[in-house]
């Protein structure tokens, strides 16, 4: 996740009354390292502030690990069944649709999870080099793109999030991004293509599409 699209995930977030949005889902959550320690302005934009007004949160990943609520696969009836059984008023889809082979299923699966009326908020690369977990699909979608595939859900906003350049990632890194260009110039593997993938947008921003939907049903 990027550092402007957490901002963005949280000013959707933040101002609304914590009994509109707790029970919160954060799906594709990753570990609590990731979160607080890799790439610590998830935590510091988006959990932490959200936690402070009372927010429930719940992070769900395919990984046990420690940070992960919830284990398992949404597209296993009975790891489905498990979280929708929750009664989740809001959820955080944010950089997985471009993982799965069929986004519009998933995104079925996510929007059923959460209670009639309650808030999504989903984001996707729209400009952004290939990166595997365990693959990359190439989807890249616009806000209107990405909204079309929740089926029945209300469009409240969306936007195409700018982020800085990979030649400013590799100054904030130093001598990790000096590795990272070191490993672009191996002849094979995933790691290595990500990184030469990463040269395109050396001098042009990256972007995230994010939008801010509403499931079917009363608010």
């Amino acid at each position: 996740m990027r550092r402007t699209e957490a901002d963005w995930i949280a000013a959707q977030l933040l101002p609304a009354e914590p009994s509109f949005i707790s029970p919160l889902l954060n799906i594709g959550s990753s570990t609590a390292a990731f979160r607080e320690h890799k790439q610590p302005h998830i935590e510091g934009s988006i959990f932490a502030p959200l936690r402070r007004h009372g927010v429930d949160i719940v992070h769900t990943d395919l990984k046990q690990a420690p940070g992960v609520d919830v284990a398992g696969d949404l597209m296993d009836p009975e790891v489905h069944e498990r979280l929708r059984a929750r009664g989740f008023k809001a959820a955080i889809s944010s950089n997985l649709l471009e993982h799965v082979r069929d986004p519009r299923a998933f995104a079925r699966a996510i929007a059923s999870l959460v209670v009639p009326g309650g808030l999504l908020v989903v984001t996707v690369p729209y400009s952004y080099p290939y990166h595997a977990d365990p693959i990359d699909t190439g989807f890249r979608p616009t806000p209107a793109e990405l909204a079309a595939l929740f089926d029945g859900c209300t469009y409240v906003r969306g936007e195409v999030v700018r982020d800085t350049t990979y030649a400013a990632d590799l100054t904030a890194s130093g001598l990790r991004g000096l590795r990272g260009l070191v490993g672009a110039l191996r002849p094979w593997g995933d790691i290595a293509r990500a990184q030469r993938d990463r040269l395109r947008w050396l001098f042009r921003p990256f972007s995230t599409s994010c939008v801010v939907l509403r499931t079917p049903g009363a608010a």
